[in-house]
């Protein structure tokens, strides 16, 4: 089965944008920054994914199910709050890094049929969130085949 945040932590490792000027983390929703919050005293740039387990099952064309699960990544540069130019800069290296993540994904989905990249927005974060932070976060669809036979031997009488 396809692992979404493995797939963005590789992606991170090897984009040459991302791999040494920006912490890799894993974060439990919008709310919940933890690992960006944690390192924030060291890190100033991060790239988040968001591994919170919500989504819905759904039978398929041909009558298989599947699981289909959203994935939220944050590209977040932390600056001086009010700081405009910053945040001018912020924002544009993140829709950079947004682009440069699109391609790929694109190119991607040739091999990896369960993403759904054909509409993805992305958004601004607000200007005060996670202690002064500037940037974007996107959201992905990803399907995977789920095996939903009954089996007896789960149950009692």
């Amino acid at each position: 089965m396809f692992d979404p945040v493995s797939y963005i932590e590789t992606l991170h490792g090897q984009l040459k944008a991302t791999r040494s000027a920006y912490l890799f983390c894993r974060v439990s929703g919008v709310s919940d920054l933890e690992e960006v919050l944690d390192n924030s005293k060291r890190y100033a740039k991060f790239l988040a994914v968001d591994d919170s387990q919500d989504g819905y099952t759904f039978r398929g064309a041909a009558g298989g199910f599947f699981e289909r699960r959203q994935y939220t990544v944050f590209i977040l540069n932390r600056m001086k709050y009010g700081d405009m130019n910053a945040r001018a800069y912020a924002l544009e290296e993140a829709r950079g890094i947004f682009r440069s993540l699109m391609s790929r994904f694109i190119a991607d989905k040739l091999s990896i049929d369960c993403i759904d990249f054909d509409r993805t927005a992305f958004y601004e974060v607000p200007p005060a969130f996670a202690q002064g932070t500037a940037g974007i976060y996107f959201i992905f669809t990803v399907q995977n085949p789920v095996d939903l036979r009954y089996d007896s031997t789960d149950w009692t009488t």
